[in-house]
């Protein structure tokens, strides 16, 4: 009867923490929340779009997919004939309009959702700011030319939100093993010493909760 009295406790200690988990001021819960952010990494640019699913407020479970790509070369966004006038002819291939090479991988990258609670409330701005966190795993097909790339890499970003209404702004840092250079893909600007190097990255991302 102990046994089954001390069970029949855990529950209603559990269920009481969840409700008052979930009515904690400042959550603002809404289940959805689609995103876009954009940032550089130490290898280029990046970029991806993605939702959140939160059954509970501050956690939940986020997919998104997006792109990783080499910097192209100042002479390479074809600005040549602003600057030297329509007759410029780069010397370093006969055609003009022809692209050059660059490295590019396309990523899926599911990870988990997690919010703080609201640590500043901006009330004439009718704005909260949080913290967030994205720890998860990056699944990635090789760039073109490579051999026996990286596929599966783990991720984590973090960093600061600030939320108005349905939507938010965040600003984060990321860190991650998924290598833009793995499996020594054909690039322009050449190899780094390391392809298989940890890619440190800054972003900033726009949401939208509905």
């Amino acid at each position: 009867m102990r046994i089954f009295a001390g069970m029949e406790m855990k529950r209603t200690v559990w269920a009481i923490a969840l409700a008052v988990f979930c009515r904690m001021p400042g959550s603002a819960h809404e289940k959805w929340e689609a995103s876009l952010a954009a940032g550089l990494n130490s290898d280029g640019w990046e970029w991806d779009a993605g939702f959140a699913y939160k059954p509970i407020p501050y956690l939940g479970l986020k997919m998104a997919i997006g792109l990783a790509g080499e910097i192209h070369a100042l002479e390479d966004w074809r600005i040549g004939d602003w600057i030297y006038g329509d007759d410029y002819d780069p010397p370093y291939y006969d055609d003009y309009y022809d692209d050059k090479n660059y490295t590019m991988r396309f990523k899926f990258m599911p990870s988990v959702e997690l919010h703080s609670p609201a640590l500043i409330n901006w009330e004439s701005q009718g704005a909260t700011f949080h913290l967030f966190a994205n720890p998860g795993v990056t699944l990635s097909p090789g760039a073109s030319g490579s051999h026996g790339a990286r596929w599966l890499s783990w991720q984590a970003r973090a960093g600061v939100e600030m939320n108005m209404s349905e939507f938010s702004i965040r600003l984060g840092y990321g860190i991650t093993d998924f290598s833009l250079y793995s499996g020594r893909p054909y690039n322009e600007n050449g190899l780094p010493d390391d392809p298989e190097h940890i890619t440190h990255s800054g972003f900033a991302a726009i949401s939208y909760r509905f």
